[in-house]
């Protein structure tokens, strides 16, 4: 069967992965607690999906200037430190392999988050354009204020420390978030990035801050145990829709990260309608393929595909592994539902955020399925 491409073996770096298959980040949100430190009930939500080759966390803050999203966790205190070393020691139990996805969100944060009211920072002073999820609900973005340069160091500091706590906490690895509307993408795109410093202008400038933080992680991990989500993906709503440059500083990005020779890449397909956009021929499959014929190193897949369809595109050598969002939230034993190819769990999307096992752990397997129970007995 051709989705048994899934099921082949993959040495990703020095690690051995079982399958093809790749937990998606995923914010969830269960961390609304004093401190972004990670629960136990964390430890259990990953473990149950410890099936995968590999698993890479939710979006995890890297400082507190970094945080825009209430009730996603942090990577920056001996705190946060513990609660992760029960997730990665779980993980590992149930023969499963974990990477921490580095966040910072720039301007797509409130004000509500700081102690002090201060604004959030972004490269620039423009507004994203973004509902921002807060305490009890989403609010409109704000116009940010714009880096120093000593904040932009700090930032990069940031980055070095949170992959610093994250080795000490027991991962495999680090995946920094470099796409979608968060910092780096805010400075990758000239919409707003209005700087006229080393950080603006020209694509290598406003990718200048990406590959510092990469080389401040690099300091703390080997290359092949660190990875990158990038990628022209973005909200296409607000500040982030696709302009002429769009295309061409991804291309630069993903030229520039071959020589680094990371353990892998991560490529969102383009989920939102690209009509009319200067990038409108990228929709769906194209994405992966314009990008492949860039990359040499190890890709991952995401967004929009089920077992099928990722199986396929492993077998055309367009990527190398396929990560699973939905999915994942609503399947902890996704692996062996597609390895029999039995029905899937459906997800309760108003459960996707919230601060209790409901919607998170209490998603049946075939097994529990099969003796009428749930996975709360």
């Amino acid at each position: 069967m051709e989705r048994d491409a899934l099921f082949a073996p993959y040495t990703l770096g020095d690690l051995h992965l079982k399958n093809r298959i790749v937990m998606a980040p995923l914010t969830r949100t269960r961390a609304e607690y004093l401190g972004k430190v990670p629960i136990p009930l964390m430890a259990e939500y990953y473990a149950q999906r410890a099936g995968a080759g590999l698993i890479v966390t939710e979006g995890t803050f890297v400082s507190e200037q970094a945080q825009g999203w209430y009730g996603a966790p942090g990577i920056y205190t001996e705190e946060q430190r513990a609660g992760w070393q029960r997730v990665t020691n779980a993980v590992h139990a149930a023969g499963g392999l974990i990477f921490v996805q580095l966040w910072h969100q720039g301007a797509v944060s409130h004000r509500s988050f700081f102690d002090d009211g201060q604004l959030p920072l972004g490269p620039s002073a423009v507004n994203p354009e973004q509902l921002i999820h807060v305490k009890g609900g989403r609010v409109p973005s704000e116009i940010p204020g714009a880096m120093s340069l000593p904040e932009v160091r700090q930032a990069v500091n940031d980055f070095r420390r949170a992959a610093q706590v994250a080795r000490d906490a027991g991962f495999d690895g680090v995946q920094i978030q470099g796409g979608f509307v968060y910092l780096f993408q805010q400075f990758l795109h000239e919409v707003t990035n209005h700087r006229t410093d080393v950080y603006g202008g020209s694509s290598e400038n406003r990718a200048r801050l990406l590959f510092e933080a990469l080389e401040a992680v690099l300091k703390v991990w080997p290359n092949d145990r660190v990875g990158v989500k990038a990628g022209p993906m973005m909200s296409e709503i607000g500040a982030f829709r696709a302009t002429d440059e769009t295309l061409r500083t991804s291309e630069y990005v993903y030229r520039r990260i071959a020589g680094y020779r990371l353990s892998h890449m991560l490529l969102m397909r383009q989920m939102a309608d690209l009509t009319s956009t200067p990038i409108e021929h990228l929709s769906g499959d194209a994405v992966v393929h314009h990008f492949r014929r860039l990359y040499p190193g190890t890709l991952i897949l995401n967004a929009g595909l089920d077992a099928a369809n990722g199986a396929r595109l492993i077998s055309e050598g367009a990527g190398d592994l396929i990560a699973f969002g939905r999915d994942y939230i609503a399947n902890p034993d996704l692996v062996e539902r597609i390895r029999l190819n039995a029905p899937l769990n459906a997800p309760r999307p108003e459960y996707f955020y919230g601060n209790s096992a409901t919607g998170y752990t209490d998603y049946p397997t075939l097994d529990q399925q099969a003796h009428g129970k749930d996975a709360r007995q």
